[in-house]
């Protein structure tokens, strides 16, 4: 594996998102649909991860008022919409991704020291992914659109 890294997207690469593959959407959302759908939200910002110049998985950070519901932390940086390009999965895209994370946000979001996330009861191998990348189960619970929703979080150093 290449060296990864993360950037956020910009109106150029339409192109690279519409040939991005991912079958199986109950968990989360192709990445053109969840930028369509946050659009006009300032406070979300989509990211791509790369290697070299292919795309490889996107995810969705999150601050400011939307965060509230997860947690109480007014600075805490929320991941949403986290996916692998189906042509990538099962190759340690998704954990390396993890692990390069925090370093991202301590640069993008210098205030923030803790990223959170909402994974479905059902989507046990996303709940095992995040545990592996040092995120932890806090117990709290909410329920979303597909059911009860596991609010995961980890401490950005």
């Amino acid at each position: 594996m290449n060296q990864l890294f993360l950037r956020e997207a910009v109106v150029a690469d339409g192109s690279l998102l519409e040939q991005y593959v991912l079958e199986d959407t109950q968990f989360t959302s192709l990445p053109m649909d969840a930028m369509t759908n946050s659009l006009y939200e300032i406070e979300k910002h989509p990211i791509l991860i790369l290697e070299k110049e292919s795309l490889v998985g996107f995810f969705i950070l999150q601050v400011g008022i939307g965060v509230n519901v997860y947690t109480e932390d007014q600075n805490a940086v929320l991941l949403r919409a986290y996916s692998i390009d189906d042509r990538f999965q099962g190759k340690g895209y998704g954990k390396r991704s993890l692990e390069i994370l925090p370093a991202y946000i301590q640069e993008q979001f210098p205030m923030s020291k803790k990223v959170i996330l909402a994974v479905n009861h059902g989507n046990i191998s996303a709940q095992m992914l995040y545990l592996k990348a040092d995120f932890y189960d806090t117990k709290r619970r909410i329920h979303g659109e597909k059911g009860t929703q596991f609010i995961f979080e980890r401490f950005i150093e």
